[in-house]
């Protein structure tokens, strides 16, 4: 694997366990997904723009109504421009660029300046922004952050010319949407995000209100309140605002791109057909989950496979809806057709409450999850239950709300991309692509298994052997305490004849690369352990047993009838002590490099 590929182990040694993983927790956003989000479409005021050409930008409608200066369709600009935290930076040029913390930020912010709302600078608390040649300004009076509690953000703004405070929100459907105003209609918005997440597009929902001047400054006094807090701060601040976020006027629905990458599907495909079961863990609405696992070859369509939900609302809702899955699967468990479960994250905050025993069952008879609207400890109970089943997990994420579940694994990989290198730092492998997974496992992680077995194998046979020599020889000596090889020659068997021959294994490989991938079946023998367990350690065993009485005998036999110093005998069976584990180190050998040869002979 080359430095492009891995950038970065924080391990010493590739670890055995890459070989016998067995179940891989995935990320989508980043990690799945390129994590280069391009606006598409919208809806606005019930109007949905991008339709037909695929592209909001450009849709002549869409321009039309920017044009003349329509009122919601401007409001819902100046949200996308206004409500995140970016920091527009322009250059000698008077070229404006933006640095976000989240892409989706950055699509909002750059779809608005395309469409005429550009955010020019940002100087403190103080926002400018152009539109149609006007210069507007806002004073930024408060931002209330996004956690993936709330699922949604907002930003306080004055406007310095008339005064007027507004309260700007943005986040998931269904942390917005439940916040409109009474008697706004939202079947239209409700519509519009049920279709761009059939095709797999990123939604946020956008609001606002006007504040009376009042209403602000009374919260403000409870928000600083909250922000000042010693004990539960975090709980304060979100209840704070909460009496904030209400009433709401919903300007509309934005929908955003984020392509798969690439290699992703064959990759996936890959690592399945080697034993490898995959779990997919996601912020995202349920609609938008299941079309890219569609696309990434995770589940299979009707009729080769089937997806079975767990929804609810009450915890009698879940329980029944848990249940008929559960039985699903055991009765279908035998049959070729590919099942897979689906769970949110309201059901599965229910489930590992309530019902773990029986989702622990399910996560065991289930190959294949979608697990939507996770919030990052979601995504740590869930590794550390498959882990409580005694499988080898792998966790693989590419951001700061991925370091947990990464942590918890028995293997965690960070790829470092769009969302910086907290998950990087935090894992034990840290990757460019996600397609790098394949050669990491099927390559450098069972060659890993096979050389990790047989040198802790050896290590243990080459130490009885000496032993077994020294305890056939104290029986011979009427146990008389003497020992057979002296300090210096223990010392120089252990850490120089035994050591060399064994750095051979490094190199060693049974089977090609490309036979490797070509064949990715090859990794369920790692997986159950075959080179690695009980009955290997025994075989070794026997081994080191049969030979130290092969040794001793000859050469007790050499000198029956001869008078020889102790210092003869030790040097012959020390010598052929040393013959023999060499000759095993060259029977275990599967490939032979000229070097490895020169190196073995001189040892």
């Amino acid at each position: 694997m080359t430095r492009k590929q891995i950038h970065l182990l924080t391990q010493q040694t590739i670890s055995e366990d890459l070989g016998q993983v067995e179940y891989i927790l995935t990320d989508k956003t980043g990690t799945l997904t390129e994590n280069k989000m391009i606006f598409r479409r919208c809806c606005i005021a019930g109007t949905l723009y991008g339709n037909e050409s695929g592209d909001a930008l450009k849709d002549v409608e869409l321009l039309n109504a920017v044009a003349d200066n329509l009122p919601h369709v401007i409001k819902f600009l100046t949200v996308m421009a206004l409500c995140n935290t970016v920091i527009p930076i322009k250059s000698p040029s008077g070229t404006i660029s933006y640095k976000a913390q989240s892409q989706d930020e950055d699509a909002l912010v750059n779809a608005a300046s395309n469409l005429h709302v550009v955010l020019v600078s940002k100087n403190g608390n103080n926002a400018e922004i152009h539109f149609n040649r006007r210069v507007i300004q806002y004073e930024i009076l408060d931002i209330l952050e996004f956690t993936s509690d709330r699922k949604r953000m907002s930003v306080v703004i004055s406007d310095s010319q008339s005064g007027k405070i507004f309260l700007l929100s943005k986040g998931a459907d269904e942390a917005i949407l439940p916040l409109a105003y009474s008697g706004q209609q939202i079947k239209t918005f409700v519509d519009a995000v049920d279709k761009y997440a059939q095709l797999g597009l990123r939604t946020l929902c956008l609001g606002w209100r006007e504040l009376s001047l009042e209403e602000y400054l009374e919260w403000s006094r409870l928000f600083k309140e909250a922000n000042s807090a010693l004990v539960d701060r975090e709980w304060k601040v979100a209840e704070v605002c909460q009496k904030l976020e209400h009433s709401l006027d919903i300007l509309g629905i934005s929908a955003i791109e984020d392509r798969l990458q690439d290699g992703v599907p064959e990759t996936i495909e890959i690592l399945r057909q080697s034993g490898i079961n995959f779990w997919m863990l996601t912020g995202d609405k349920q609609s938008t989950a299941i079309q890219i696992a569609l696309l990434c070859n995770l589940i299979s369509s009707e009729p080769k496979g089937q997806l079975l939900y767990i929804n609810g609302k009450t915890e009698d809702e879940v329980a029944r809806s848990l249940e008929r899955v559960l039985l699903t699967m055991r009765i279908t468990s035998s049959e070729p057709k590919e099942l897979a479960f689906v769970v949110d994250g309201w059901a599965l905050e229910i489930i590992l409450t309530r019902y773990k025993e029986a989702f622990t069952e399910l996560a065991v008879l289930s190959k294949t999850a979608i697990c939507c609207r996770v919030t990052p400890s979601q995504k740590a109970q869930l590794v550390k239950l498959l882990k409580s089943c005694d499988y080898r997990t792998l966790a693989i994420g590419d951001g700061g709300n991925d370091v947990r579940m990464i942590q918890q694994a028995h293997i965690g990989v960070g790829i470092s991309g769009r969302e910086g290198l907290q998950a990087a730092r935090a894992a034990d492998y840290s990757i460019g692509k996600f397609r790098f997974l394949k050669r990491l496992i099927l390559v450098h992680g069972r060659y890993s298994y096979n050389r990790t077995a047989f040198l802790s194998q050896y290590s243990f046979y080459k130490s009885l052997l000496i032993c077994f020599i020294q305890i056939l020889f104290s029986f011979v000596s009427g146990i008389a305490g003497t020992s057979l090889f002296n300090s210096v020659s223990l010392m120089a068997y252990n850490v120089f004849y035994t050591s060399i021959p064994v750095l051979t294994t490094v190199l060693d490989k049974d089977l090609s690369e490309k036979t490797v991938t070509q064949n990715p079946e090859i990794l369920l023998y790692c997986q159950a352990g075959r080179l690695l367990n009980p009955s290997t350690f025994a075989g070794w065993f026997g081994r080191s047993l049969y030979h130290a009485i092969v040794v001793f005998l000859i050469t007790i036999h050499a000198y029956a009838n001869e008078k020889s110093e102790m210092e003869e005998l030790s040097m012959v069976a020390l010598s052929g002590s040393i013959w023999l584990q060499a000759f095993v180190v060259t029977l275990e050998m599967s490939f032979w490099q000229y070097g490895e040869t020169s190196l073995l002979s001189t040892s």
